[in-house]
């Protein structure tokens, strides 16, 4: 059995899934007419804070409302999550948007997209644009955020908040591990892990590789050891579950 799935694990390498995960455009983007209907959750370190309640000093957890966006906000494909907050950049938005499976004969590609835009009133500044993508797969496509995943914090203290979310990948056959990205922002800087999530089948591991970037050799003091909390809460998948 260990040797069956090895070779078809090893069997997907040949197909392309996206390495690209940020693209910073001011560019207006084309923008999809269906809203989401979900609130994401947003959360400090320490636990859940409700819509108006602080984060820190000068933080403040917003109402995130899909359906009250202005339309300077642009964005590609279809919202899937969001959050909302005040900090000394003024008042934030992030959205996390993923495109429809487009099929050409026996292929397969799937886009997701993430913004972080500064909202005055009706007028919108895009701070930063994250673009991942699975293409020309044959195979099983995955590409989605995960849910819960979303979470804003000001661990430094500083009056800026930063926001994470986590998404997970693949073009396979078999059900060896999915590809996961977890994506940090602090205003314009972005923090990441890439690697594989954690999946336990028959009782055996298979996957788990967690690879930091090196952006984090910079970070703030407790930056890394919140990504890696949240990369390890999210990280595990049984098989059939």
């Amino acid at each position: 059995m260990k040797i069956l799935f090895t070779l078809l694990a090893v069997s997907i390498i040949f197909f392309s899934c996206g390495k690209k995960d940020e693209i910073k455009n001011t560019d207006n983007q084309k923008k999809d007419t269906t809203t989401q209907t979900k609130t994401e959750t947003k959360s400090n370190s320490t636990g859940t804070t409700e819509p108006g309640e602080s984060l820190s000093e000068g933080i403040k957890n917003l109402v995130y409302e899909p359906g009250k966006i202005p339309p300077s906000v642009k964005y590609d494909g279809k919202i899937v999550a969001g959050a909302k907050w005040e900090d000394k950049n003024g008042q934030n938005l992030l959205i996390v948007c993923e495109t429809e499976v487009k099929s050409k004969g026996d292929e397969r590609s799937k886009e997701l997209f993430a913004y972080q835009y500064i909202i005055n009133g009706e007028d919108s500044k895009m701070l930063w644009k994250v673009n991942d993508f699975v293409k020309d797969c044959p195979l099983d496509i995955t590409l989605s955020l995960i849910p819960g995943s979303i979470s804003v914090t000001d661990i430094n203290k500083d009056g800026i908040a930063e926001n994470t979310f986590l998404y997970r990948m693949a073009c396979k056959g078999d059900v060896s591990p999915d590809d996961m990205k977890l994506i940090m922002h602090e205003g314009e800087t972005k923090y990441a892990i890439r690697g594989q999530m954690l999946l336990i089948m028959g009782g055996e591991k298979y996957g788990g590789e967690m690879n930091t970037d090196p952006s984090f050799n910079k970070a703030p003091s407790g930056f890394f050891a919140y990504a890696r909390e949240q990369w390890k809460k999210f990280e595990t998948e049984k098989a059939g579950e």
